[in-house]
This record gives structure tokens, sequence and C-alpha cells, in this order.
């Protein structure tokens, strides 16, 4: 990138040089243009002038003389001659009539007797009719064409001196920037070599004023160091998980053996039980893959772009709280509906039922006979939130931190889940950009209250 800036600047300073000749060369040319209009128009004062000193069908010489003089003084050798050829006045005979001071003056301003190219004619015109002809050319005159080169070379220099400092100037602003932008993308590039080695901490570092900066180069920073958090994060629960699932899967694994090789040595005097216990350990491994898929399904579901439509949450509860009466008729529960007004909002249907379907799979499972599950919902400004509480044992404060863990499980007596349902739930309130509070308390019971987006700008991905 350094390169293609550097490229661009030296681009740049080479359409100025272009420019810059350019411009020289039609200045040069409008003056040019300029000195021969001024030459015609001179060259126009001068016929009519010669021609006012015709009169009465003869040349008045001393007029004539005058208009000669003022040609001279206009820059140009002049020579009249009549209609049949006949010369009548020269510059150089005017000059001569003058005094020996003008004439010395005139020397001093001009190059007498140096010739200077051929004539050119003019026709010299009174009441439509020729009287004669205006020979002339450029009088070498002193300094006059040594002060229309110096212009124009002086012109040329200052245009090249603006120039050398533009482009002197574009090239030292080039180098700053292409460092001052290259810097910040070297970071990038080092910190994602860093990730790409495997080193997961790797930030960029935003200093001082960059960080209220809001440029591109920033966001990016930003953004990287946002993937990289996510980046290690993942990592970390991905060594987490092998971790826990390692630990799970060692303790029935091992009893397993144990109880294989008591069979197998023939030591055990109840084999049946042996049997029985080799078949519990087993459910307990199925159960723990099939946990473990569900958590895997979940979260790929929970990564897929969702289809978001409009449901009223009534009728939505309603239906998953029919679906589950008869597991809380079986364990003698109560579930209550604390609201029953409609309320519609726009969601990812299929997330939220996962999510309210392992809340109310937790509080019937956690759930003592007698206990009543109460479900509420509502809508808070731009949110809308459900709520699932029961009024069971209860959750420590100490273990309420970290609940959500995969495999953490609260040390209770009575069934023991595999800590994978409030892994699935934190999932989905991330997935569809909302979040969980928890309200416990040990012996009075345990509520779960979600807030999410009525109307989501974004598709949860």
């Amino acid at each position: 990138m350094r390169t293609r800036i550097f490229r661009s600047f030296l681009l740049i300073i080479l359409i100025a040089l272009l420019s810059s000749i350019v411009f020289q060369w039609l200045m040069v040319k409008d003056f040019d243009r300029y000195v021969e209009s001024v030459k015609q128009d001179q060259l126009r004062w001068v016929v009519a002038s010669v021609e006012s000193s015709y009169t009465k069908g003869q040349w008045n010489l001393d007029t004539l003389t005058e208009s000669l003089h003022w040609a001279m003084m206009l820059g140009l050798d002049a020579s009249v001659v009549d209609t049949g050829g006949r010369e009548v006045l020269t510059s150089r005979r005017a000059i001569d009539s003058l005094p020996s001071p003008m004439v010395e003056h005139m020397e001093h301003l001009f190059h007498l007797g140096v010739e200077d190219g051929p004539y050119m004619q003019s026709a010299l015109i009174v009441e439509d009719r020729k009287i004669g002809t205006l020979l002339f050319r450029p009088f070498p005159k002193k300094e006059i064409k040594e002060k229309e080169t110096a212009f124009k070379e002086k012109t040329a220099y200052f245009l090249y001196i603006a120039l050398g400092i533009a482009g002197g100037g574009a090239l030292f602003v080039a180098i700053l920037l292409t460092r001052y932008l290259s810097r910040p993308l070297l970071r990038v590039k080092h910190a994602a070599n860093r990730i790409a080695r495997g080193d997961f901490g790797a930030r960029i570092e935003l200093r001082g004023r960059n960080r209220d900066r809001a440029d591109e180069i920033v966001s990016v920073a930003e953004s990287f160091n946002f993937m990289a958090e996510s980046l290690q994060k993942e990592e970390s629960l991905r060594k987490r998980l092998l971790s826990n699932i390692s630990h799970e899967l060692r303790t029935p694994l091992t009893i397993m053996k144990a109880h294989l090789e008591a069979l197998e040595d023939g030591i055990l005097e109840e084999p049946a039980t042996t049997l029985k216990t080799l078949k519990t350990e087993s459910e307990k491994l199925i159960e723990l893959i099939r946990g473990i898929e569900d958590l895997t399904l979940a979260e790929s579901e929970f990564m897929k772009p969702g289809e978001f439509t409009s449901i009223n949450l009534k009728d939505f509860f309603e239906e998953l709280m029919g679906e589950i009466l008869p597991l809380i008729r079986e364990k003698h529960l109560k579930l209550e509906m604390v609201r029953s007004t409609d309320l519609v909002v726009q969601t990812d249907v299929n997330k939220l039922e996962k999510i309210v379907r392992n809340l109310l799979s937790n509080a019937v499972k956690f759930s003592g006979e007698g206990t009543v599950i109460r479900m509420n919902y509502g809508q808070e400004k731009e949110t809308f939130f459900f709520e699932i509480k029961d009024s069971g044992a209860g959750i420590p404060e100490s273990d309420i931190p970290h609940i959500f863990d995969r495999f953490y499980r609260v040390e209770r007596s009575g069934p023991a889940g595999l800590g994978l349902g409030l892994a699935i739930v934190k999932e989905g309130v991330a997935a569809l950009g909302g979040r969980i509070e928890v309200t416990s308390k040990v012996g009075e019971g345990t509520a779960f209250r979600i807030h999410l987006p009525r109307n989501p700008p974004f598709k949860s991905s």
C-alpha cells in the first residue's frame, strides 16, 4: 500500500509538471497574440496618419515626416511609395531631416542601418482611391526584443520555481502521508500475523488522539481488536469445552472400565448389579453426547441469519405452555401466566422458542412438588421482555455469575443437569441482540428475565 500511495503522489506531481508546461505554452502564445494585436492596431493608426498626409492630390512632406517619426516610435521601419512605384519618403530620410540631437537620440533608441527582414505592404487609400503603398517591417528597436524575451524567460522561470516548490512539497507530503497511513496498517498486518501463529492476545493499540478519531483506519483497528477478542474468547471456550468434555467423559468411562475389569477377573459376586451400573453410566454418556449435540446444533443455528416475523407473545407462550403441561402435571407443579394481553413483536421465532424451552425445562427439572412456575411478559420502550420465575430451591449468589458457563452445575441435592441448557440460552439471547437478568434467593426461587428488541434493525447472526 505504501508503494501505491507513493506512486499516486508521483503521478500527481507529473501531472502538475505537464500542466505547468502546457500553461507556460498557452501563456506565451497568448502573450504573442496580444503583442501581435497591439502591432496591428499601431499599424492601422500609422496607415491612417500617412493617408491624412495626402491632401489636394499631393503629399504633405512635413506631415508625412511626422507620421513616419511616429511609426518609428511604434517600432516600424516604414517607406511610402506612390502609385507609380516612386519612393516618396522613408524612415531613414525622415530621421536625417531631424536636428542632430534628435538624430543621436533616435540612434540611441534604434539599430539604424540594420536590415531586419523583408517589407510588408499595406495599400494607402483616400476617398476610395489608391494613392500609394506603405512598406513596413518591424524596426530593430533596442531592448524591445530583449524585454519580450526576458518576459517569456521570467514567466517560465517563475512557473518552474512554483512547480519546484509545489512538487517538492507534494513529494514531502507524499512521504509523510505514506508513512502516516501505512504505519497503522502495518500494525494491523503484524497483529494479524501473530493471530495466524496462534497468539490470540494480539491487539492494535490506539494511542492518544487516535482514540478520538473517527476515520477508516481507526474503524479497521477497532474491528480488528473486536475480531481478535472474539477469537480469543472462542479459543478459550474451545479449550474449556474440550477440558469439560474430557472431564465429563472420564468419570463414567473410568467406572465402566473398572466394572468391566472386575467382570473379566471374576471377582464380582453380583454381575447383574454390575451390568445395571454399566447401563446407567452408558446412559449418562449418551445423555452427555446428546447434550453436546444439542449445544452444537443450537450454536450452529444461532450463527445463521434468522427470519424475523411478527408474533403475538400471548399466543406464543400459551402454545408452549400447552406442550409442557403434561410434564407439569406429572411432577405436581403449577404453571401460571401472569399476563394475558396481546403483544405483537418482531423476532426470530425459532431462536426465541429454543430460549423459552430451555428456561422452562430448567424450571421444571429443578422445581420440587408444589412449586409454582410463573410466566410474564411486557414491553419497555423499544424492547420487550419475558420472565420465567419459579419458587424452587434457588441458586446461591456465588454461583450466579457462572450458571451460563458450559458444563457448570450448581452443587445441590436432587436432579443434576449437564450444565448446557443455560449456555444455549445465553448464545440465543446474544444472537437476538438481547440481555439476561437473573435474580435468585436460596429457598425462595429463581427468576430469569430476558430483554429483546421489539423491532431489531439487524438480522440475527
